[in-house]
């Protein structure tokens, strides 16, 4: 059983890395279709 918990605690920092890389890929995402939204702004009609 402690064999299981010291691989499980090597791949943590694996796991953290692919973890922060989803978050880093969604915030590009995000910030990309403000700047699309801020860039081609379509006028509401009345």
């Amino acid at each position: 059983m402690s064999e299981n918990i010291k691989v499980f605690l090597e791949t943590l920092p694996v796991m953290a890395k692919g973890m922060a890389g989803i978050f880093v890929v969604m915030f590009i995402i995000f910030l990309s279709i403000k700047l699309l939204n801020s860039t081609f702004k379509v006028e509401k009609e009345k």
